[in-house]
């Protein structure tokens, strides 16, 4: 099992009181391992998050660089075609 590390962080008590009150009832043994699995499925969800919009933001650059290319060519073919 993974070496456990506590942090020291600042919450409301309002957050602690839900937390210890909702853990046992989502089969954790307390608000802390309840806590510590938000905390790392949030960080997951996360970095996943990260990773597709970057896929996005690559593809979005790649469809606005063709079509940028694609209104070039038109521009110059038509600028080609009024000098003959």
């Amino acid at each position: 099992m993974a070496e456990k590390k506590q942090l020291n962080i600042r919450v409301e008590d309002q957050l602690i009181d839900r937390l210890n009150t909702l853990a046992p009832k989502a089969g954790y043994a307390s608000g802390n391992d309840s806590a510590a699995e938000a905390l790392y499925m949030s960080a997951e969800t996360l970095a996943d998050l990260m990773i597709k919009l970057r896929e996005i933001e690559r593809n979005a650059v790649k469809l606005q660089r063709e079509q940028l290319f694609a209104k070039l060519r038109q521009v110059q073919e038509s600028g080609t075609e009024r000098r003959k």
